[in-house]
């Protein structure tokens, strides 16, 4: 028989049990930081976002909605659908890893019944046919569902005021009744334009003593969208326009990428720094965003190596290319790589990296 003063003594002597921070194996600091990596220009929006990360992964969240709710506005092409497509590279290891809305295709009233579900009595209403993935809403108890309602401006009203519920109450109910959708586990983005048009069309804004691009994308956002829909979302970050310096560091992404893809054909590339300049200079960024330096990467790289590579015979020794200016124009110097050897090993460091994941 144990006495008390025994089990006592024996708890004493026990290790003590700390209990784990949070249920998440997400780190906010660590996918801050991939984020840094992968986005570029948008410190003050990655330090926001890491910011209610650790409220969502401490655990302090309300637990009536959603984790996290977001409002991403600004040009296009300044990596706010990027954003969100990084954070779910972050916590699931895949950048797909999250249910993506495409507003713009629900422009009339009667297609909210596509993330409805048709109501009783019209065909689908017993299916519960809905564009919402469930499975990558509800996540699971160690990491969060991802959803994006990308360019929400686009949607018609109806369509908007069905997300109402979703931000109020984290929940969303079919229109069958018979099915309910929960978001409590999830974190909400959004991504609006609205105000792109005339704050870019004012290169002379930021030159005004108290008058800044971000207060005309707000005050888009409050001339379209009703007080009471604004108010139920929880941070509403601004995307500036992105820097000439950064713009490189995209082109070297972008290379780090298709070196990726490179590998099966036995092939890698190196840019050098002003060819990557050179494609800057060849892109309309100030109009467009990165997605102008994707079109211009792809115009001048992926199309001539892919024209270089059906050319090659013989792929199985593995040629290093290095991308060179020559008379404002890109130019491909294949550099032979001994047959012994397995890996390729390009100079550049990025396209030496494996998969990317936090």
């Amino acid at each position: 028989m144990v006495f008390i003063n025994e089990r006592i003594k024996s708890q004493q002597n026990s290790p003590a049990v700390t209990p784990p921070l949070s249920r998440f194996v997400f780190k906010p600091e660590a996918l801050a930081e991939h984020l840094r990596k992968t986005i570029r220009g948008q410190n003050q929006v990655i330090d926001h976002i890491e910011s209610q990360l650790k409220v969502v992964h401490t655990g302090l969240s309300d637990p009536r909605r959603p984790l996290l709710t977001a409002l991403f506005i600004g040009a296009t092409g300044v990596g706010k659908t990027e954003m969100v497509r990084q954070i779910a590279q972050a916590i699931h290891g895949r950048s797909d890893a999250f249910c993506r809305i495409d507003m713009n295709t629900l422009s009339q009233s009667h297609y909210s019944a596509a993330i409805t579900g048709a109501p009783p009595g019209y065909v689908g209403s017993k299916e519960n046919l809905s564009l919402l993935n469930e499975d990558l809403i509800k996540g699971t108890a160690s990491r969060p569902g991802i959803v994006l309602f990308d360019e929400i401006e686009k949607a018609d009203h109806s369509v908007v005021l069905t997300l109402m519920n979703i931000l109020d109450n984290g929940t969303l109910k079919l229109a069958s009744g018979q099915k309910t959708i929960q978001f409590t586990n999830t974190l909400v983005f959004m991504t609006s334009n609205l105000g792109s048009r005339t704050a870019e069309a004012l290169p002379w804004l930021d030159a005004i003593p108290g008058v800044s691009r971000r207060s005309i994308y707000r005050r888009a956002l409050e001339r379209h969208f009703k007080p009471e829909f604004l108010n139920r979302i929880g941070i509403v970050e601004y995307f500036s326009a992105l820097r000439f310096n950064d713009l490189p560091n995209l082109v070297e992404n972008l290379e780090h990428l298709l070196n990726q893809q490179l590998k099966r054909h036995n092939i890698s590339l190196e840019l050098e720094p002003n060819a990557r300049d050179l494609i800057v200079q060849f892109s309309d960024y100030k109009k467009y965003g990165a997605r102008a330096i994707e079109r211009t990467f792809r115009d001048l790289v992926v199309t001539d190596l892919a024209t270089l590579i059906s050319r090659t015979k013989d792929l199985s020794a593995g040629t290093h290319y290095h991308g060179i200016v020559q008379d404002r124009h890109l130019e491909f110097l294949p550099v032979s790589v001994p047959r012994n050897r397995s890996n390729l090993t390009p100079k550049s460091p990025k396209a030496t990296e494996g998969a990317n994941h936090d």
